[in-house]
């Protein structure tokens, strides 16, 4: 996965696993029913833990990290294409 590398190295205490698992349970209960698949769970912990693991501890930034991952990670495929800005080359 994109932050593999940095969760196996990562180390946490009691306290802050229960806050990252508070904030999983919340970031999945604001997806939509159809949406709470175990692949997307998966990717919402993924996200969670890889910012955990880069030294973030506040649980809305982690909460809006979690749910701001889109359906493509960009060390697997190509991100989301969008027309050029006009003006901007």
């Amino acid at each position: 996965m994109f932050w593999e590398a940095d969760i196996r190295r990562a180390a946490y205490g009691p306290e802050t696993i229960s806050m990252l698992s508070t904030v999983l349970e919340r970031a999945v209960a604001a997806l939509p029913r159809q949406e709470r698949t175990a692949e997307r769970k998966a990717r919402l912990a993924s996200s969670i833990l890889g910012a955990a693991a880069r030294g973030e501890r506040d649980p809305i930034r982690l909460y809006a990290t979690a749910l701001a991952v889109g359906p493509w990670e960009p060390t697997i495929g190509e991100g989301p294409t969008s027309p050029p800005i006009p003006g901007s080359g």
